[in-house]
């Protein structure tokens, strides 16, 4: 199973050496036969506190997707404000072409804005890849709250499961 952030985790078998997943028979460190990897690392998934510990995780991440958001959303209006400021002085820089037609050269108000628009283009990058950041952060929340939520339908499962049958497996 993958992590929230699309990493694999490193597992751990049962006497706490890391393992491959396909590695099932004999610990190429210690030897023990009991060797088996699991992906949530010291409980079964389908045990209550393998459950918990996912439910952990997902909420670990989420706080950092959260807090990724944060810093994201802040970036955009730094960049917003700096593509405005920009936009304003490029508007009232004595270099801006003005609006008329002087020596015979006709100056009309598009090209006065495809001149600023030149001028601020960095600016106007930076803001759209802000705005693209944070869409992106925004969008990894919503997934990480529907994956949490799917996870807590499981330990609830779980949870029942055990109450149900006095703590031993299905």
């Amino acid at each position: 199973m993958s992590r929230p952030d699309g990493t694999i985790p490193a597992m751990k078998c049962a006497c706490g050496h890391f393992a491959r997943p396909d590695e099932v028979t004999e610990c190429r460190f210690c030897g023990c036969k009991h060797h088996v990897a699991r992906p949530h690392g010291e409980h079964d998934p389908q045990t209550p506190p393998g459950a918990e510990q996912a439910l952990q995780a997902f909420s670990d991440a989420l706080e950092e997707a959260r807090r990724e958001l944060a810093a994201a959303a802040d970036e955009e209006v730094d960049a917003e404000l700096a593509r405005d400021t920009a936009q304003r002085r490029a508007e009232l820089s004595p270099a801006a072409p003005k609006v008329g037609v002087f020596d015979g050269v006709r100056t009309t108000v598009a090209m006065r804005a495809a001149w600023v628009a030149e001028q601020i283009a960095g600016e106007e990058r930076t803001f759209r890849l802000a705005t693209v950041k944070r869409k992106a952060a925004a969008k990894k929340l919503d997934i990480l709250g529907k994956q949490g939520s799917y996870q807590q339908s499981i330990s609830k499962s779980v949870g029942d499961s055990y109450r149900g049958t006095g703590g031993e497996r299905w």
